[in-house]
């Protein structure tokens, strides 16, 4: 029922088009359903403008979308990952009705996924730009180090003239002469001064202009819109892509066209772009006109912070849709707000219920007053908290030679990982998790083998191809057969749950610690440099991204969220216990 209603509502036309996804032309060896798949570019110009294309493509495809608003999101989901799976030949040899659906679930998950990249780009060819002129910037404060120590010759000339005793017309000529006879000081203090010493704004244009077009190709294709009622900087963008065209380096705000800017809308330009995009030095003058070039690379440098921050949103995206409109409407909210509060135990009318939270708040504030005379390693010194260092407990007696026994038992055992894997798909089933992405039956033959060969292949990073070459009776289309169709994260998630809670109810790890407690941290991976999710790394140095771990008090992982270097690490600290299903619950979280 599901697949005929979005098979009868397509047109002939529609159901064409799709076929013709599965077909290989004379000049290609591939067909269009793989270029569907492709990973993104790299973050070059060039990658953006394969990624635009694949925009428009994408964009073509996907003019019936609205047949899958029935479809709940999670079947949609599936759907599409099933498709993501499937070669053009499996899916010729779908079901007709349910390929067209399939079709349409994959085409609307790649321009997410696409729009999401192109939003991504806005982020690093931006950040480039930031780097590019943060470095231009410290080359342009060492070549001038000798006039800045010049100038503080000269004032320190002048302090020591006007404390002398000489008459004031001497005083005045001297001063003259110290000041008019380094015409070029005069003009680099200035420029120091007027646009701010340290100051990278002023060299972002010219590394801007090699990346504006394409940006303002993204630009004019997506809708980037305010999740706030403060439409100021939705205006500042449509602004810029109005007068984009324009040959004046100076527009007026109020003009002739239909977009205009008032002065109330660039409240939001940051003090250091200010002199540099309005010409006035003082924000309580009202500007007429402003620097077109400077305006447009404030405004864009300005969104990845907007985009990052969730206070603009791109409909038709993923990572950066609006996440309000997942949300239940108000009405479906009082329909079931009785029910809820009875089922959590909370009180639902709004006074009872602060006062609940109140109360809470106030017990807990008490507890810790009354712990914290105890606690020796926490203090308040001048009004500020403090942590004392730990002192690493002594190792206790006979540790050294326990130590030396398991060393020893483990090598005589002689086990390698895939007698691991082989012993705890035996006691757990784990493989049972690794079904079809289409929910049917698995039909594999020998299917525990060959799960185990591609937890293997991928986990090692050796590859089905290796370790086809190494183990008998496989090949490397066969393990990379269940990575593509019977593996998702969502399913590796639940495995690593499994094997967690398995583990839990050994006896051993409760002498380490009662699973009460976590701790958060990260550790920086190597990337290479093109790449969406890498980023340099101040603290570490180099390109990268980080993976951020949650482990409890007895030494188990928990849960691993891989991020880019440079965001706030602190709104995914909490993910270790929202996302964690295992049967290990901490209650308390410790991080950086």
């Amino acid at each position: 029922m599901l697949f005929r209603d979005v098979y009868e509502r397509l047109s002939e036309a529609d159901r064409i088009k799709l076929d013709a996804l599965f077909l290989t032309g004379e000049d290609s060896q591939t067909s269009p359903w793989n270029d569907l798949k492709i990973d993104a570019p790299k973050v070059t110009v060039n990658g953006l403008r394969a990624l635009l294309i694949r925009y428009d493509q994408l964009s073509a495809l996907a003019g019936n979308q609205d047949l899958l608003r029935h479809i709940p999101f999670v079947k949609r989901q599936q759907l599409s990952l099933e498709g993501l799976s499937l070669d053009a030949a499996s899916m010729a040899d779908m079901e007709v009705k349910k390929r067209y659906t399939v079709s349409l679930t994959l085409i609307e998950r790649q321009l997410a996924r696409v729009t999401d990249d192109l939003c991504d780009m806005i982020c690093k060819q931006m950040m480039k730009v930031q780097h590019l002129a943060d470095a231009e910037l410290e080359n342009y404060l060492t070549a001038n180090q000798d006039k800045t120590d010049e100038i503080l010759r000269r004032f320190a000339q002048l302090d020591t003239l006007l404390q002398s005793s000489q008459p004031v017309n001497n005083q005045i000529a001297q001063a003259r002469q110290l000041v008019t006879e380094r015409p070029d000081l005069c003009e680099f203090s200035r420029v120091h001064s007027e646009f701010g010493g340290k100051n990278e704004c002023r060299f972002m244009w010219r590394y801007f202009k090699a990346r504006r077009s394409e940006l303002f190709r993204i630009l004019a294709k997506l809708r980037f819109v305010a999740t706030s009622q403060d439409k100021s900087f939705e205006n500042a963008l449509a602004f810029i892509l109005a007068n984009n065209s324009s040959n004046s380096n100076r527009i007026t705000l109020n003009g002739k066209g239909k977009t205009v800017l008032t002065t109330q809308d660039l409240d939001w330009i940051p003090a250091k772009w200010w002199k540099l995009v309005t010409g006035e030095s003082d924000r309580k003058l009202e500007p007429s006109r402003v620097n077109r070039r400077q305006l447009e690379v404030c405004v864009f440098r300005q969104l990845v912070q907007e985009l990052r921050s969730a206070d603009i949103c791109v409909p038709g995206s993923d990572t950066y849709s609006d996440s309000r409109e997942q949300l239940l409407s108000t009405d479906e909210c009082n329909k079931v707000l009785a029910e809820y509060g009875e089922l959590v135990g909370l009180s639902v009318e709004s006074q009872a219920f602060v006062d609940h939270l109140r109360a809470k708040l106030t017990d807990v504030a008490n507890a810790v007053d009354r712990n914290y005379l105890s606690n020796t390693n926490f203090n308040i010194v001048n009004g500020r908290p403090t942590l004392a260092k730990l002192i690493k407990k002594p190792e206790p007696n006979g540790f050294r030679v326990v130590e030396e026994a398991l060393t020893r038992k483990l090598l005589a055992l002689d086990l390698s990982i895939l007698d691991v894997l082989g012993d705890t798909m035996r006691w757990l089933n784990w493989g049972q998790f690794f079904g079809p992405l289409s929910g049917h039956e698995s039909k594999l033959e020998d299917e525990e083998r060959r799960q185990i060969l591609t937890t293997f292949a991928y986990g090692t990073g050796l590859g089905p191809t290796q370790v086809a070459k190494s183990v008998s009776g496989v090949s490397d289309r066969q393990i990379a057969f269940v990575n593509q169709r019977h593996i998702t994260t969502e399913k590796l998630e639940a495995t690593i749950f499994e094997v967690i809670n398995a583990y839990n109810r050994f006896w051993l790890p409760k002498l380490w610690g009662d699973a009460k407690r976590a701790g958060a941290d990260d550790t920086k991976w190597d990337l290479y440099e093109n790449n969406l999710l890498s980023e340099y790394h101040i603290r570490y140095g180099g390109w990268g991204g980080v993976a951020y771990y949650h482990v409890s008090d007895n030494y188990i992982a928990l849960f691993s969220h891989f991020i880019p270097c440079g965001v706030w690490e602190a709104i995914y600290i909490l993910d270790g216990l929202t996302k964690n299903k295992s049967d290990i619950q901490p209650d308390t979280l410790h991080g950086e």
